[in-house]
């Protein structure tokens, strides 16, 4: 059934690319690159085709496909009992990304795998096996995971742009969504240089950091760019914390983040950080997860 469904949407996105603008972006977060660990929101990688044009019925899309590792710590200062179960993930989902007037609004739905069925928790643990780089073992520690599902959501942001000056691009939004996490969000952005000013945005889902999806995304990333944001969400429901883990969730989530974007030489390069409050209750600390993009020209 996966790959079945690897290869239709493999399908998709070449029919789209063929026949419409194509714009790329992506975020890979790893919590090694904040706090040294690897654990709770682990490492994550998203990746977005952005289209646009007449034969996209005159709405800009995107289609997005991640992959997600969310472990327990495995350390003393957590115990086992206290801990979040182990999730790996992968999602495909495509989402309207357009404007109205003076509003910027994204509107769509994703598909969910989680378990055993996605191989992310055998990724993982032949990772670390293959280099023998201290990190999580999901097959060689005792922590539950949650097993194999097939789930969704369905999402909707809407933001609004205020160019301060030709530098500075303040954004404010609220966001919604309904699904396998369930919860409602408010926050805003503070896009400095080469980024503000943007046709339109994408999000990554795990950090909260933007960056452009529009046909000018190319010259842009030739300027220096500085993205600063936070966020308040408040959930209602996670998969993520099923039932039969003792584990409770926290309702309140606060993040912020800070990055900066560069060329260096032929390669733009991405880099940032972004503070994560606990997302459970005997969760021992907060945490702060770094987040990394490169791009480089075919």
């Amino acid at each position: 059934m996966m790959r079945a469904l690897i290869s239709a949407l493999g399908a998709i996105l070449t029919v789209s690319t063929a026949s419409a603008d194509t714009t790329k972006s992506s975020f890979f977060t790893n919590d090694f690159f904040g706090d040294g660990q690897d654990r709770w929101r682990s490492a994550s990688y998203t990746l977005f085709f952005g289209f646009e044009g007449e034969k996209t019925g005159g709405v800009a899309h995107d289609f997005r496909a991640r992959a997600e590792i969310i472990s327990p710590w495995g350390a003393k200062s957590q115990p086992t009992d206290d801990d979040r179960p182990y999730v790996g993930l992968l999602g495909f989902g495509v989402f309207a990304n357009d404007s109205y007037g003076e509003w910027q609004y994204n509107a769509g739905a994703e598909v969910l795998f989680t378990g055993e069925q996605t191989h992310i928790a055998d990724f993982q643990q032949g990772f670390h096996d293959l280099t023998g780089i201290a990190g999580y073992l999901p097959n060689d520690m005792p922590h539950e995971h949650v097993g194999d599902s097939v789930t969704g959501m369905v999402s909707a942001e809407i933001a609004r742009g205020y160019v301060l000056s030709d530098s500075f691009y303040f954004r404010p939004f609220v966001g919604v969504q309904a699904g396998y996490e369930t919860f409602g969000r408010v926050g805003v952005d503070l896009l400095i240089d080469g980024y503000a000013n943007a046709q339109r945005y994408v999000r990554d889902p795990i950090s909260g950091f933007l960056q452009p999806s529009s046909p000018e995304r190319a010259s842009k990333m030739n300027d220096m760019s500085f993205l600063l944001g936070a966020d308040y969400t408040y959930v209602t429901h996670s998969d993520f914390f099923p039932d039969w883990s003792d584990v409770e969730m926290t309702k309140s989530r606060f993040r912020a983040r800070a990055g900066v974007q560069v060329r260096i030489r032929k390669v733009s390069t991405f880099f940032g950080l972004t503070y994560l409050s606990k997302e459970f209750e005997s969760q021992v600390e907060s945490q702060t997860i770094g987040v990394l993009s490169l791009e480089f020209p075919f």
